[in-house]
């Protein structure tokens, strides 16, 4: 099944407990404390619900919301 960006942000925003709202396209992981342990939070979410893999190694802390959702999409089958 093929993810949205819009999937993807809920995600970001449930799994770690960020205001969907905040989920600027500009705003860093950092900007948001969006810590390493939610990412991985987010990327497990992302592989049961779509089934895609991705190491959490490959999202540095400094990525924005909007590289974030790229590279989630980048990697999702379509």
């Amino acid at each position: 099944m093929a993810m949205t960006a819009d999937e993807v942000l809920a995600i970001v925003a449930t799994e770690a407990g960020v205001e969907a709202s905040a989920l600027r396209p500009d705003a860093t992981l950092v900007d948001l404390d969006i810590s390493s342990l939610d990412v991985v939070s987010v990327l497990f979410e992302l592989e049961d619900r779509f089934g895609v893999e991705i190491e959490p190694e490959s999202i540095p802390p400094t990525s924005t919301i909007a590289q974030f959702v790229d590279h989630v999409m980048s990697i999702s089958p379509r």
